[in-house]
């Protein structure tokens, strides 16, 4: 049965299949008939434009003969320089020909100077220039600004001046394009009998003068008071117009008057930025490739709708099934975590109804085997997270979403919503750093942070991650378990910190303060580094006359005391031992003052210590010696033992005092200060 069914499939899929070379067929078909039709327009547009150019060319010329001549006849070029009358010349060139309107003289700066019909004074804005010695005609809508004669076009040529270096002025004939005109004669007629065949005569800016838009104000010039039936019939900046440049080249353009695409073809380019133009509709050729391509697929769509109908018949029972399939295993995989969901077996003897069945069984594996999982993680004193990288879905144990505020809605590894969000700005940077090399190294890593509780507590977790792949490498998802070690990160950090200091004076010890001073002088870069060196005159004479006792109290005396030199100010102090102190001044204020903080310090202890019951008052004397980094060395014993010398000489010139060192201290014992110490 199920082999029955895989056969109709296929037989379906190859039926659907034949469709394609009907398809084929058709479109080589439709671009063939496109071919022929494309090649019948050009053909006819340069049957029209060849046929009307000559005629075109030959009225022009005729124009252009006669106001060459005028431009270089003696009396035009007097008035142009500001003599004479050419009244004869102009009138005489009106006579000999009925198109001729008008006929003018402009200055050079485009000012009319002479006139048979138009007015005197006016002002020909924006002359084009003629440097080649064809005739010089400008755009239709310039036309419309010089003069009120609507059907008509200008011949322009110059005149030149005395030193040839320049125009004088310009000869202008208005030229009539009404429909008795021999521009309309030679653009009239039948061509071809097609309809929406033209011969136009079109401007630089795709202004036909022949188009007719009747019974409205041409949209070019729509701020003129002048009404035309004069039309823009291409848009030249952008339809191809411009690539036009010999009788061969066809265009479809589309015409910004009649709103119909154009085949166009140029006739010729004998007009400086003009063109006479053929055109013709596309309507105009259209009717057998249309009809010739509408019954082709006609049959096309008959044969893909009979074949799509069988196709979907054949198909759709077993699709019926497959998308019942498709949409259980949507549901499963939308559902959180383990579901009791289950494919629907219809029957059990057929290949669907067998994969349903295993997919089944598999799915009661996965469900027991994430209960059991679960189980164990309530149990678990460890709180579990996980995040699946492809539902973008955070999981977390119930133990771990009772202890902290996390919404794992929101919550994803590194959108500062899970337990970053519970982190100091240190501790935050350092999870995301570990966490992008978890994704970027695909391994574990472990780790130990500060999270805040629910109850507002912060305590130290350890966390431990493991990222899993799929078989390209790509993350699919990170695992990871939480434990609570607070307790016993407390007491290690007590351990250390008991085992940093002095437990007599709270004080660095020994190794303590050498670490910190090494760590200091590392990075001082260009900062300079202090040390002094502290001992307490005649402390065994405390100790015998007062006892133990009284010299233990001593002692923290001493330290209370030069401990505010250094507090909240960068610097740190240590006891070496006995009645040995050491002091490490890193603000660059205080080294430059440590002569008067030495002073303070003996005064200060000068002062004396009382005990706490009042009964005694022990005075208290220091000798203080010190030495500069780098002055005096970069190395750390050197520079202890350099501030224990210069404490030394303090101790044999008289006590209770503070001494700089100098190289001379450690080179002889008979060394005499000369500040008299």
């Amino acid at each position: 049965m199920g082999n029955l069914k895989l056969k109709i499939v296929l037989t379906a899929v190859m039926l659907v299949f034949a469709i394609v070379p009907a398809v084929i067929v058709g479109a080589i078909g439709t671009f063939s008939v496109m071919g022929y039709e494309r090649s019948a327009k050009e053909n006819t547009l340069q049957q029209v434009g060849e046929s009307k150019s000559a005629a075109i060319k030959q009225a022009f010329k005729s124009y252009s003969s006669i106001v060459g001549a005028i431009a270089k006849s003696e009396a035009v070029v007097d008035v142009a320089h500001g003599m004479g009358s050419a009244d004869a010349e102009l009138e005489a060139a009106v006579a000999a020909d009925p198109d001729i309107l008008d006929m003018m003289i402009l200055d050079d700066s485009g000012t009319v100077i002479a006139a048979v019909n138009g007015s005197e004074g006016g002002v020909f804005e924006n002359l084009p220039m003629n440097d080649q010695g064809v005739i010089n005609m400008p755009s239709v809508s310039e036309m419309l600004n010089w003069t009120s004669y609507g059907d008509a076009v200008f011949v322009a040529d110059p005149i030149l001046s005395d030193n040839a270096s320049g125009e004088a002025g310009y000869v202008v004939a208005i030229v009539s394009a009404g429909p008795d005109s021999a521009i309309m004669k030679a653009l009239s007629g039948q061509f071809v009998n097609l309809t929406g065949a033209s011969f136009m005569i079109v401007d630089k800016n795709g202004v036909a003068v022949n188009y007719k838009q009747s019974g409205s104000i041409n949209k070019e010039f729509a701020g003129s008071a002048l009404q035309s039936d004069i039309a823009q019939f291409f848009d030249t900046s952008n339809s191809g117009y411009s690539d036009l440049k010999n009788s061969k080249d066809i265009k479809s353009i589309k015409g910004s008057a009649g709103g119909s695409t154009y085949f166009v073809g140029l006739a010729g380019s004998d007009v400086m930025n003009w063109r006479w133009v053929a055109s013709a509709d596309n309507a105009a050729f259209s009717k057998f490739s249309t009809t010739t391509n509408l019954l082709g697929w006609v049959v096309v769509a008959a044969s893909a709708v009979v074949f799509s109908i069988a196709s979907l018949v054949v198909i759709g029972k077993f699709l019926g099934n497959m998308n019942g399939m498709l949409k259980t295993m949507t549901e499963i995989s939308e559902a959180e975590g383990a579901t009791d969901i289950r494919f629907k077996v219809t029957n059990r003897r057929s290949e669907l109804g067998e994969i349903q069945t295993s997919f089944n069984e598999l799915l009661d594996e996965v469900f027991l085997s994430e209960e059991r999982h679960r189980t164990i993680a309530e149990l678990s004193d460890n709180m579990l997270f996980e995040w699946d990288f492809h539902k973008e879905r955070m999981y977390a144990s119930k133990n771990m979403l009772a202890k902290f505020e996390i919404d794992t809605d929101s919550a994803t590894l590194s959108n500062g919503k899970f337990i970053d969000s519970l982190m100091s700005q240190d501790d935050a940077e350092k999870y995301k750093r570990d966490m992008n090399g978890l994704l970027k190294n695909k391994s574990g890593y472990s780790a130990e942070y500060q999270l805040k509780t629910k109850s507002g507590a912060v305590i130290w977790v350890s966390l431990r991650a493991v990222c899993i792949t799929d078989r390209l490498g790509e993350p699919l998802r990170v695992i990871g378990v939480m434990t609570d070690i607070d307790n016993e990160k407390k007491l290690e950090l007590q351990l250390s910190e008991r085992a940093s200091y002095d437990f007599l004076s709270q004080l660095y010890n020994r190794n303590t303060f050498i670490r910190n001073l090494t760590s200091e002088i590392e990075r001082r870069g260009t900062k300079r580094v202090a040390v002094s060196f502290i001992d307490v005159d005649d402390f065994k004479f405390i100790n015998d006359r007062y006892g133990h006792t009284i010299g233990d109290e001593v002692i923290r005396f001493v330290a209370d005391t030069i401990r505010t030199k250094v507090d909240d100010r960068g610097g740190f102090a240590g006891r070496f031992g006995g009645d040995e102190f050491v002091l490490c001044f890193t603000n660059q204020d205080d080294i430059a003052n440590i002569e008067n903080i030495s002073m303070d310090i003996i005064n200060e202890l000068y002062e004396g210590y009382t005990t706490a019951d009042g009964a005694m008052h022990i005075d208290v004397k220091a000798s203080i010696g010190v030495a500069f980094c780098p002055e005096h060395t970069e190395d750390v014993n050197e520079l202890l033992s350099f501030a224990d010398t210069a404490m030394y000489f303090v101790k044999k010139n008289g006590k209770t005092n503070y001494h700089i060192y100098i190289p001379e201290d450690s080179a002889t014992d008979e060394y005499i200060d000369p500040e008299g110490f």
